[in-house]
């Protein structure tokens, strides 16, 4: 296996989120497509722009967040650390 530099191992996931503003509103709905302690791969449902910063939702109730720093973005497909 070839080590990706990464400080944390990634589990690959196929959870449904939604990217929201600090105020909880939604932005985009997006699939997590692998996560970490630190970060995650977030595949998006449209080709949207992200924010430099916002909170990631994990559960349809919004109790499960985690505030994230986008990374990298190409189209539909992001990385993001949580901050």
């Amino acid at each position: 296996m070839m080590d990706s530099g990464r400080k944390t191992a990634r589990r690959n996931t196929f959870v449904l989120g939604t990217v929201t503003t600090p105020e909880g509103e939604s932005i985009t709905e997006c699939f997590v497509r692998d996560i970490s302690d630190s970060g995650a791969r977030l595949q998006l449902r449209k080709d949207v722009p992200l924010p430099g910063s916002f909170v990631l939702a994990l559960s349809k109730d919004g109790h499960d967040r985690r505030p994230c720093k986008t990374v990298w973005q190409l189209s539909i497909v992001a990385g993001v650390s949580f901050t």
